[in-house]
């Protein structure tokens, strides 16, 4: 909550963002005074690649363990956030150059079998469980969006934010839900207006020791990004 998606959507050079960060007192989904990460990222992609003229940002999500041998709820425990990249050899150099170009998705748990930005078409196969679900949201923002803002206001005094740019939020337009497709089979054509689009998978399955309670798994896939003027 100390950093506002207007600081972060200026850095110049920097590719990943934290869309899911395992630590019990991140905050990952916001309140009523903060932006969740999810709705920043939205922030952030809409106005660097329409207002900034910078290239996207792309989504990992961490565990940021700090306990090893104790589990459960209060604790920052490993398993509950990491990367799955499509690297032609297992070194770090092809899994390095396959994240710089956006080969690989966030998860907490949900498995994708194949993801493919291709052309116009953004596409994903999830590797389903018995007896589990999945909803595939499509997000993204058109052109021609609202860009107006306003500053969120707070009754108390937060020493994160104090002294700080104020946090904002943005219209509805901007990473708006485009569709919505329930199965393991999930695409999206462009249609033309689009800044760009991503995919985020919601399984139906519980996130086993989630970072706060009600958590369940999910995936969120790079952005599409729209090169067409």
């Amino acid at each position: 909550w100390a950093v506002t998606a207007e600081e972060l959507m200026q850095v110049r050079g920097e590719r990943f963002f934290e869309i899911y960060n395992g630590h019990h007192e991140v905050n990952n989904t916001g309140d009523a005074a903060h932006l969740g990460m999810d709705a920043m990222w939205d922030v952030m992609l809409t106005r660097r690649l329409a207002e900034l003229g910078l290239e996207a940002m792309f989504a990992v999500a961490t565990d940021d363990t700090h306990h090893y041998h104790a589990f459960g709820p209060g604790k920052s425990n490993s398993g509950r956030g990491w990367v799955m990249v499509r690297a032609r050899h297992l070194t770090a150099e092809s899994i390095v150059h396959a994240m710089e170009a956006g080969d690989f998705y966030a998860t907490t748990g949900a498995t994708l079998r194949d993801v493919r930005r291709e052309g116009r078409q953004l596409s994903v196969e999830i590797a389903s469980e018995p007896g589990i679900s999945y909803v595939t949201q499509f997000i993204g923002t058109r052109r021609g969006y609202d860009p107006r803002s306003e500053v969120i206001l707070t009754s108390g005094d937060d020493p994160l934010t104090r002294g700080r740019l104020p946090h904002r939020r943005y219209s509805k337009d901007v990473g708006a839900v485009l569709a919505e497709v329930t199965g393991t089979n999930a695409s999206y054509t462009l249609k033309g207006d689009e800044i760009y689009v991503r995919a985020k998978i919601i399984s139906s399955k519980p996130k086993v020791n989630g970072s706060v309670p009600g958590e369940f798994e999910t995936a969120w896939t790079q952005p599409l990004v729209n090169t067409t003027k």
